[in-house]
């Protein structure tokens, strides 16, 4: 374990995409923060690929979301093949989301199919360079909160060490240690069906060439594959009957390159095992995402079934409701009351998506690429029902519409609480001015009429008339609305309601 102070703001325990996108938006708002990872590196199977619109958007405004799309799959290759092998003539192509080089009227970041195994160096990279400690090789035996905060126990292999944090973040997986030392159950259902994801090489790309695609569906009980380059490197998932022996299966090499053959319909394809894992569909949330000072993200609070390509992408989502919650106590901005209100913002949207992944799971289904954006909190609804549909009231995410001088209103101030204005700024400018230092630190007050950020578009999507204003949360949530008429004293109290104060 390399050498790091004893005492953290906050331990994220886990170095996935979600741990890492958690610390670097940490990072980004100022926290302390080092990332323990039990692995020795970073994934080397692809696991999780879709990255849907909403957390394209969280990396755009993190500056990388171009570094991202690098390592993902062309766009023209987001669609779904389904066939009785790869060779078969009549196999059915579906499209899947929208193409990111046409762009969508709701978001300026389209969905990307970036498998786990290269989205997470680009994470990792970013988080290093923003200042996040990432130590590999590192494990978590307890989780202990103390008096003053939280003790931490880990193993790098040469004796056990304890570090302490005002706060620890379980983003460990399914199993999760911080779950279970915070004594967080799960609710809902285990074990819906096993497979075994098989990593190999083999020479396929002529063979899809003009068929490309993110998934391919094999009938018969076959699986399938998933690509992760359309060429050579490729995932084969096997779906597990009861009864056999899924270790000694994944050990038997001749048998799996006998498996993939098969499926891909060419007996002598050459074929090269490069990793094997095991994995089971849950569909599972956690009762709750906070204990104190334990609190949960991805995976360890909400097992999400595969189909639709949803999981990793709510956990993100946990990350930048979590990481801003997070620095406004730590830096004094709220109580830790604020982080009450986690749980009940995170949970119905979790609860929403494992439902409908797992509803997937039993049809024809496509990416829902824009799904996440109608995400809501209270008095919103968690998930909207059919397509999404921009709107501005609270609880909703601020919607996407083009600036006056290019680019999104996404932009504006990102990572930032901050105040959107149907007109000028000095009557609001003075609201401001007039809070305790500690509530308007990093409230900005913008202006949609005029300057950089005009919007002629935000104001017509918002239905914003003149004079009217938009809290939004640094995570991009309308916190709440202000008419024209509405006193000054209305700031004060909304950004109280915003920080539960």
């Amino acid at each position: 374990m390399q050498e790091t102070t004893t005492h953290r703001e906050v331990i994220i325990v886990g170095a996935g995409p979600v741990g890492l996108t958690l610390a670097l938006l940490l990072r980004r708002a100022g926290v302390d923060v080092v990332v323990l990872e039990a692995h020795p590196g970073l994934s080397r199977h692809p696991k999780a690929r879709g990255v849907a619109a909403s957390s394209m958007e969280t990396y755009r405004g993190l500056g990388i979301e171009g570094a991202v799309r690098a390592a993902s799959l062309p766009a023209e290759h987001v669609r779904f093949f389904r066939g009785a092998s790869l060779v078969d003539a009549a196999a059915e192509l579906m499209t899947g989301a929208a193409d990111a080089a046409e762009g969508s009227a709701n978001t300026p970041s389209p969905g990307a199919l970036c498998s786990q195994d290269r989205l997470e160096p680009v994470l990792a990279n970013a988080a290093r360079a923003a200042g996040a400690d990432l130590i590999f090789g590192t494990r978590v035996t307890d989780v202990a909160e103390t008096e003053h905060g939280v003790e931490v126990s880990v193993d790098a292999g040469a004796g056990l060490r304890t570090l302490t944090a005002d706060w620890v973040v379980g983003c460990d997986g399914s199993r999760s240690i911080v779950r279970e030392r915070a004594g967080i159950s799960l609710s809902g259902d285990q074990d819906l069906g096993r497979f075994l994801s098989v990593r190999f090489r083999a020479p396929l790309g002529a063979t899809v060439r003009g068929r490309e695609a993110t998934s391919y569906f094999i009938s018969g009980g076959k699986g399938g594959f998933l690509a992760v380059d359309n060429d050579t490197e490729w995932i084969y998932q096997y779906p597990i009957a009861e009864g056999v022996d899924s270790e000694a299966l994944r050990h038997d090499v001749p048998r799996l390159v006998g498996l993939v053959r098969d499926a891909a319909g060419i007996p002598d394809l050459a074929v090269e095992i490069t990793d094997t894992m095991l994995w089971r569909m849950d569909a599972c949330v956690a009762d709750s995402f906070r204990a104190g000072r334990l609190l949960l993200a991805g995976d360890s609070a909400h097992q999400t079934p595969p189909t639709g390509g949803h999981g990793m992408n709510v956990g993100i989502a946990d990350a930048q409701t979590l990481a801003w919650q997070l620095a406004a106590v730590i830096q004094g901005q709220a109580g830790a009351a604020l982080l009450d209100t986690y749980t009940a913002e995170r949970r119905p949207v979790a609860v929403a998506v494992v439902a409908r992944s797992r509803g997937n799971a039993g049809r024809a289904y496509g990416i829902e690429d824009e799904l996440l954006l109608g995400t809501g909190y209270a008095p919103a609804p968690a998930l909207p029902e059919g397509a999404y549909a921009p709107a501005a009231t609270p609880g909703r995410r601020l919607p996407h519409a083009d600036l006056d001088g290019g680019g999104s209103a996404l932009d504006v101030e990102w990572g930032r609480a901050k105040l959107l204005i149907a007109g000028g700024v000095a009557r609001w400018a003075e609201a401001v001015g007039s809070l305790a230092p500690a509530s308007h630190a990093e409230l900005a007050v913008v202006s949609l009429t005029e300057g950089e950020w005009a919007s002629a578009a935000l104001l017509k999507r918002a239905e914003l008339a003149p004079g009217e204003a938009l809290l939004v949360r640094p995570d991009g949530v309308v916190a709440a609305r202000a008419a024209a008429d509405e006193p000054v004293g209305w700031l004060s109290q909304a950004v109280g309601a915003m920080l539960r104060r």
